[in-house]
């Protein structure tokens, strides 16, 4: 499973090339990992069926997804009112990819917004996922930080909506590493996305 943070929300979305944006806090303090996304590959050309006239391409016929179809793309807004983008597989076997944003609250009165995000977390039988990672030490511009998160989600039976809880921790240390000097939480936060 690959964690995702900083990125941008829109290039998550429309599956772009793009590379993450560092998320820093008011103080300049780094509190995500560059991921690069994945590239997409080029839509196929429309052509003609046979025995048609080439010259004149018919347009695919478009059907209307039932339920939870492989390749489904979910959005909706989070009560902390940043987006949420689920993306599934073209199985609808696993979450491709899931991107939010997040409010955090710090102990030493700061509060920043930043992003986070998880690929390839896979549905169990019934529908539900969840994922964890951390905590894991990154270099917060000079500043050694442990980041931590989780989600929880599960698809609803009849595959029109995903819901669930994110949270992401931030806890930034002294040069040395070892004295935590201030502590960062989103807090649980529930979600929905519609198709």
């Amino acid at each position: 499973m690959l964690r995702v943070s900083g990125a941008c929300i829109a290039a998550a979305a429309a599956g772009a090339a793009a590379s993450a944006a560092d998320a820093l806090d008011r103080g300049g303090r780094h509190v995500g990992a560059q991921v690069a996304a994945a590239k997409d590959p080029p839509p196929k050309k429309a052509t003609a069926p046979k025995g048609a006239d080439p010259k004149k391409p018919t347009e695919p016929k478009a059907t209307a997804p039932k339920g939870a179809t492989g390749g489904a793309v979910y959005g909706g807004v989070t009560p902390q009112n940043w987006p949420i983008i689920v993306e599934l597989d073209k199985d609808a076997g696993k979450v491709k990819r899931i991107v939010t944003g997040l409010d955090m609250t710090c102990t030493s009165k700061e509060n920043f917004g930043t992003t986070d995000g998880f690929t390839d977390v896979k549905l169990n039988s019934k529908n539900r996922f969840k994922a964890t990672y951390g905590p894991q030490r990154i270099d917060a511009a000079g500043t050694p930080a442990d980041i931590e998160g989780s989600i929880t989600g599960r698809l609803t039976k009849d595959g029109s909506a995903v819901k669930g809880t994110w949270t992401y921790k931030v806890t930034f240390y002294d040069a040395a590493g070892t004295t935590t000097t201030d502590t960062c939480e989103s807090g649980l936060v529930s979600w929905k996305a519609k198709q």
